[in-house]
C-alpha cells in the first residue's frame, strides 16, 4: 500500500459553504415570517367634507349633481354632453371658475366625467364643493 505523505505546506483551499447557507436560510425564514404580518388595509372613506374652506372665493358658475345622478346647471336639468356647451357659453371668453356641487353618494366616475366636460368647455379652474366640518 502506498500512502501519500502530506506536509504542513499543502492545505485544502476549499471554502466551507455550510455556515453561509445557514445564514441565508435563517434570513429567508425571517423575511417570510415578517412579510406575512403585513396586511393590506382598506379605508372607509366618507367624502366630501373638509375642515377648512375659503369664504372669500369669488362668485362662480355652479354645476350640481344630485343623489339621483342628475346634472343641474343654472337651475335646470341638463345632460352630461350638454355641460361643455353651456359652460362655454356662460364663460363667454372671460376667465371664470366652476364649482361642482355633488352629492356625497354620486359615483366618482360620474363626477370625473362632469369635471372633464367642464374643462372641455374652456374652464381650467374647477373646484368640488365640500361641507365645512368633519361630518
Amino acid at each position: 500500500m502506498r500512502f501519500e505523505h502530506r506536509d504542513g505546506r499543502e492545505r485544502d483551499a476549499g471554502i466551507d459553504m455550510t455556515p453561509m447557507m445557514d445564514i441565508v436560510f435563517i434570513m429567508l425564514i425571517f423575511f417570510v415570517l415578517t412579510a406575512s404580518f403585513t396586511q393590506t388595509q382598506t379605508l372607509d372613506v366618507e367624502r366630501p367634507s373638509t375642515a377648512s374652506h375659503d369664504k372669500s372665493a369669488p362668485e362662480a358658475l355652479v354645476v350640481s349633481v344630485d343623489r339621483s345622478n342628475i346634472i343641474w346647471f343654472d337651475g335646470r336639468q341638463v345632460g352630461k354632453e350638454e355641460v361643455t356647451g353651456l359652460v362655454r357659453g356662460a364663460a363667454a371668453g372671460r376667465p371664470v371658475s366652476v364649482v361642482v356641487n355633488a352629492d356625497r353618494l354620486v359615483p366618482s366616475g360620474l363626477l370625473i366625467e362632469v369635471i372633464d366636460q367642464i374643462r372641455l368647455g374652456g374652464v381650467a379652474n374647477v373646484a368640488v364643493a365640500t361641507n365645512a366640518g368633519h361630518s
